[in-house]
């Protein structure tokens, strides 16, 4: 089941925010804007599911396994007249309030938690909900193993165990065939199809992972194409940066089923425009058919993507929506702009910021 609105108030810059949750929602605003202290309020939830689960501990954890909010004085919004952190969720008109005191961090008494996630399956409390950061894998030689990570359908906030899920996981059907690349065969596979729609990043490329039993290690490469003949494999040090870097968005995309929540940070990093805007297709093509995907983004040419994927059909406008984060000047509470996007892929508004610095350089060189 997904999360069709979330609600924050007093957590860090977010004073008071209400947000409608899409099949793809993108966030995006200038920096230090809260858009990160949003993304954190889900993996806040998610690292507390053993906490509601277990009413009896009522501490909340803001130091774990999904995130690492530092000192507990510094998660409670400066201007509050009150010490306690709220957090709603709504799925399937359902609500579940999750009301914490940022001194102690004890759930309060008037938190309403039945549980939704644990007894209708939240796609949050799923085990295969899966977030990848913006501090990715980088090229190595090789990579680390993770059985546990594989046998529960992961590959790391980081993406460093894509390598392993690939090996492991390379013939397994998409669970969305929508997601099948142009290119691939009738009976294609994950690995094949991660080959092509890295192919849209850098042409004709192919990739193989192989896992090294005595070193317990893996070898990812890559070899490309060229008329009837294919180069050598080359290690992830000799191609070009980016090609990694976007690996764990790619598989983590591919592997989804519907209904699972994926959350990725920046997936534009180190790519060519053309590549950003693949990689909103795939996102687009995804979300349309059940995936449920936030993703933080700097991009222009991602938001272009999925403009293009809208107008081209790939994506409903009903399904997509598009959030401005910004701070008025002098204050320093989070305020959002709501954006959509109609069926020709146009925009319904503008707010100042929001990917307008194109425009406004334009207009200096012009004038000079």
């Amino acid at each position: 089941m997904k999360i069709d609105n979330i609600k924050v108030k007093n957590f860090k810059s977010l004073k008071s925010i209400d947000i409608d949750l899409d099949n793809l929602t993108l966030i995006t605003g200038v920096n230090s804007s809260g858009k990160s202290s949003f993304i954190q309020t889900l993996l806040l939830l998610k690292q507390n599911e053993m906490v509601f689960n277990n009413l009896q501990r009522r501490v909340i954890n803001i130091n774990g396994e999904y995130t690492e909010l530092g000192n507990k004085k510094d998660i409670l919004f400066e201007g509050a007249y009150e010490e306690d952190i709220e957090i709603v969720l709504t799925a399937n008109h359902k609500e579940e309030k999750i009301l914490f005191n940022s001194e102690n961090l004890k759930l309060n008494d008037m938190s309403n938690i039945s549980l939704i996630g644990l007894e209708d399956n939240l796609n949050i409390f799923n085990d295969d909900f899966q977030y990848i950061t913006t501090d990715r894998v980088t090229p190595s030689i090789t990579y680390n193993l993770s059985d546990e990570h594989i046998e529960r359908n992961l590959i790391g906030f980081r993406g460093e165990f894509s390598a392993h899920y690939l090996a492991e996981r390379r013939h397994d059907r998409l669970h969305i065939q929508a997601l099948t690349h142009k290119k691939s065969s009738e009976d294609s596979r994950l690995l094949e199809n991660v080959s092509h729609w890295l192919g849209e990043i850098s042409s004709s490329i192919d990739i193989s992972a192989e896992v090294n039993p005595a070193f317990q290690q893996v070898n990812l490469t890559y070899q490309y194409a060229y008329g009837d003949n294919t180069t050598k494999k080359y290690t992830p040090l000799n191609v070009g940066f980016g090609i990694t870097y976007v690996l764990p968005i790619i598989v983590a995309i591919l592997k989804a089923k519907p209904n699972d929540l994926l959350i990725i940070e920046n997936p534009e990093s180190h790519l060519h425009p053309a590549g950003q805007s693949k990689i909103a297709e795939l996102c687009a093509i995804a979300a349309a058919n059940g995936v449920q995907i936030i993703v933080e983004t700097h991009s222009d040419h991602f938001l272009n993507g999925i403009r293009v994927a809208t107008k081209n059909e790939l994506l409903k406008p009903e399904d997509s929506k598009v959030y401005f984060f910004r701070k008025d000047k002098d204050e320093l509470e989070t305020k959002i702009d709501e954006i959509n996007i109609d069926k020709e892929g146009g925009i319904n508004r503008y707010p100042k910021g929001f990917f307008d610095q194109f425009d406004e350089d334009l207009d200096r060189l012009i004038s000079w």
